[in-house]
């Protein structure tokens, strides 16, 4: 009987790409690989996330999939993730290409398309994504409902507040920046439609690397607040930081004091306290646990 792998280790010393998490079938990449192949020569900055890249290259989607179990199927206690491509990877998973219109759907395209927005096993006759279970958002919504929102959207909207928009260059501890926070370059301007584009693109690559790091099952609001935590602090910072050791742990009260509070949180810069940084941390905190 063959043994499916639990773990990245197992998976990676039996040599697959993906392992078993929970009854779903993940990418067997951690972190640290990821990194290393962002700055590999198979990684094309211009093409797409680096998760979806290496998916690509390993013949896996970059999604997770649950096989099919003979169990009585039970509701979440948290919402399950499903990840589809982004940017062009998407328009090309759909079977066109950007700027084209998208093909006529069939009738069983629009039956499946709906069933498939409820079910994990819909299915779609057009395009190259025929395995995958169709974007819940393409069906109409009914009245009275509210349609999901992705993570990265709501991380943008919340950042982009949180941050501010600056069209000039302006001082931020030292650091010269622009847009919405962002290093600037001596003597630009810029607009907020452009630094909107290049802040969704920044939330994707932060969420891509939460993937690799964050253990813990999350929901879009948890993830837009993480987000915008690491946006705010740093990778590093928070790769090694004791509040990302308690959330791997499930410990929701240590998480809280380490990542948010007024005594240990990242309200300080440069040692000192500061009570704008105390303040996107209460923001955080209340999208996180809200």
């Amino acid at each position: 009987m063959l043994v499916q792998p639990t773990t990245i280790a197992q998976a990676q010393a039996a040599g697959s790409p993906y392992f078993w998490d929970n009854g779903k079938k993940k990418l067997a990449i951690t972190a640290e690989q990821l990194a290393a192949f962002k700055g590999g020569a198979q990684y094309d900055p211009a093409g797409g996330s680096a998760l979806t890249q290496w998916a690509n290259i390993q013949n896996q989607p970059q999604m997770d999939l649950e096989p099919v179990l003979d169990i009585p199927r039970q509701e979440p206690t948290l919402p399950l993730r499903r990840r589809s491509p982004v940017g062009d990877d998407y328009y090309q998973w759909r079977g066109f290409n950007r700027g084209e219109a998208p093909p006529e759907p069939s009738m069983m395209d629009r039956v499946r398309g709906f069933v498939g927005g409820i079910l994990p096993g819909g299915r779609t006759e057009s395009g190259v994504g025929g395995d995958v279970a169709p974007r819940r958002l393409e069906r109409p919504v009914r009245e009275g409902r509210v349609a999901p929102v992705s993570y990265s959207q709501v991380a943008l909207d919340k950042i982009a507040d949180w941050e501010g928009f600056r069209d000039k260059p302006f001082d931020d501890v030292g650091t010269r920046r622009i847009g919405y926070g962002r290093k600037a370059k001596k003597g630009e301007t810029t607009s907020s439609d452009k630094e909107r584009g290049w802040l969704m693109g920044k939330v994707q690559d932060i969420g891509d690397w939460l993937d690799g790091v964050v253990t813990a099952d999350l929901n879009a609001n948890q993830k837009a607040a993480l987000t915008s935590l690491v946006y705010n602090v740093g990778q590093g910072s928070f790769k090694k930081s004791k509040a990302l050791k308690a959330l791997n742990a499930g410990d929701m009260d240590e998480f809280r004091k380490q990542a948010f509070s007024k005594e240990q949180g990242w309200v300080k810069s440069k040692g000192k306290f500061i009570e704008g940084l105390h303040n996107r941390r209460k923001k955080e905190q209340a999208l996180f646990f809200g």
